[in-house]
């Protein structure tokens, strides 16, 4: 064969060498392929060169020491993999380029070892880069240590979930690797920007989760039989009792990393084959209290920030678990805090602890609840109350008087909309015309998952998703779209962090005379369109036209709309 050399290489890489791309049109040339896909290129030059090619599917598995055998940096500068090593002799990589020189000696002067040449396609080594590297970044050598470590005995549960070795799990607790793992697990939530971790018991083995951006991810856990030593660890962080294992436990703790301190809630459940626990990270220094920053612009900030102004009445933050109706209302406090406003809140629990506002948590078991709490804070000379949940026809009604009397209410609702929270409100008993005086204003909103800014991009216009897109707005066949690929910042995810998308419903002279019982939620919904509302999926659609997020992001959370 003629040789081959560095002439069919590209230069137009700033991120790898120019040695790590193949021209695939001078490679056909050469190989005399008029055509060709580039897997079957990349086969037939490793026959030709007579170097293993590797099929790297989404389940070919390396082990994680091979992984470290190479730092992220490297593999992708040159656009390689390692796949196989003979111990302490010499490692295997797949390369996209195998005459790329400059990658063999780096590799070489790296590891110490012989370099052995396979190949792949150059899209096939990224994703693997992105996938390996992404999984290895969870946990250092010493939590792989602990997973491969299956000898640690502790008690079992007897039948009915009952223990009687409090005091053996409370030793174990404290025991080195134990103490370890849980450090670590809670280090590694921190840096992923976590929201909260599940510790769930099977029958053979455990499963650890964390929920990064609103989805859960599971992440390597320790040996069945370490389990109840770690629970037992995080019952005695969380001052619960950890003799006691058929009952529901809540308890809270602290941690520290760096200038962060983190608030762990933490909650147990007794299951079938042991205690789930779940923990909510809450970090003061992430909470987001600037209503531009969570997600308000243009039109839509000028006139929230108009009616918050208000000297009384109600505004409503509505959705789903975990759509940031918290966040929303804690900007509004934070917008709102000032010298001469005397800021009172209701919360359960309390969440986040906010300089200059007043806070008080719910205490059912002493009798404390939303209406008490209500009545009380009524005599407190408030200007603006914070009610964390309009759960009951009585919280309603007080709600509603205070806004009668001069207060400004904010407050949520679990509705699926803006119009349907009038639907809600009458269906608890709270009468038509209480409500259509006092609400100024229903948010409903939703989160949806942010592109990466360091490695989304461009993607073709998907012809399904713009027809959809365009029943809300026409011009969508001239957007830029873009796709999530993987980096290192968001730990191969393609998203990093979540915005919010909202419907904003200001109840004005033309909707207040359809909130009655007698008018169904279609025809007050018909209503504040006509009036100028613009549904939930107009707010997301216009996140994919800014290149925030993409069309399968907000269908998640929005479909319903369109």
């Amino acid at each position: 064969m003629g040789s081959i050399g560095l002439d069919f290489f590209d230069n137009t890489s700033k991120e790898k060498t120019p040695s790590s791309f193949v021209d695939q049109k001078r490679l056909r040339q050469l190989l005399n392929l008029p055509k060709g896909t580039p897997v079957e290129l990349a086969q037939a030059l490793a026959k030709r060169l007579r170097i293993p090619y590797y099929e790297l599917d989404r389940d070919f598995k390396v082990q994680s020491s091979l992984i470290k055998l190479i730092p992220k940096a490297i593999a992708e500068r040159f656009c390689i993999v390692p796949v196989d090593s003979e111990k302490g002799v010499s490692v295997t990589i797949a390369m996209a380029n195998p005459m790329d020189l400059e990658a063999i000696d780096a590799v070489g002067v790296f590891t110490g070892l012989e370099i052995r040449k396979a190949i792949s396609t150059q899209e096939a080594i990224d994703a693997c880069i992105k996938r390996f590297y992404a999984e290895e970044a969870f946990v250092d050598e010493s939590l792989h240590t602990l997973m491969e470590t299956d000898d640690f005995s502790i008690s079992q549960l007897d039948d009915d979930g009952a223990g009687d070795g409090g005091d053996e799990d409370e030793s174990k607790a404290n025991e080195a690797p134990v103490v370890k793992f849980v450090n670590l697990i809670l280090m590694t939530a921190l840096r992923d920007r976590a929201s909260d971790i599940h510790f769930e018991p099977g029958e053979n083995k455990v499963r650890i989760r964390m929920r990064v951006d609103g989805r859960l991810q599971e992440v390597p856990p320790p040996a069945k039989s370490m389990y109840n030593a770690v629970v037992a660890r995080i019952k005695i962080l969380s001052s619960m009792d950890i003799s006691e294992r058929r009952v529901p436990q809540d308890g809270r703790f602290k941690f520290k990393s760096g200038p962060k301190t983190i608030d762990l809630r933490v909650s147990t459940l007794p299951e079938v084959h042991g205690e789930k626990v779940v923990m909510r990270l809450l970090d003061r220094d992430s909470l987001v209290v600037k209503l531009d920053d969570i997600g308000f612009e243009g039109k839509t900030l000028e006139d929230f920030r108009r009616i918050l102004s208000l000297p009384h009445g109600i505004i409503l933050v509505t959705g789903p678990t975990g759509s940031g109706k918290s966040t929303t209302l804690y900007g509004a406090l934070s917008y709102l805090n000032d010298v001469e406003t005397n800021l009172q809140t209701v919360e359960d629990p309390v969440e986040y602890q906010l300089e200059g506002i007043n806070q008080c948590a719910i205490r059912s078991q002493v009798g404390m609840t939303f209406p008490g709490a209500l009545r009380a804070i009524l005599r407190q000379d408030p200007d603006v109350i914070m009610v964390g949940e309009m759960r009951d026809k009585e919280t309603c009604e007080i709600a509603m008087r205070a806004a009668l009397t001069g207060h400004l209410v904010l407050s949520t609702l679990h509705t699926n909309d803006a119009t349907s929270s009038f639907r809600r409100m009458i269906d608890m008993g709270v009468e038509d015309f209480l409500i259509a005086s006092t609400v100024k204003l229903v948010i409903a909103q939703r989160l949806v998952r942010r592109l990466c800014p360091h490695c989304k991009k461009p993607a073709p216009a998907n012809p399904d998703h713009v027809r959809v897109i365009q029943k809300f707005f026409p011009d969508a066949d001239t957007w830029q779209y873009y796709q999530p690929v993987g980096c290192s910042e968001c730990g191969g995810r393609g998203y990093r962090g979540r915005c919010a998308i909202f419907e904003f419903l200001e109840v004005t002279s033309k909707i207040a005379p359809v909130i009655n019982s007698e008018t169904s939620d279609a025809v007050v919904r018909e209503t504040a369109i006509a009036a100028g509302m613009e549904p939930l999926i107009m707010s997301g659609f216009s996140r994919v036209r800014d290149g925030v997020s993409t069309f399968v992001e907000v269908m998640k959370v929005a479909a319903g709309d369109s």
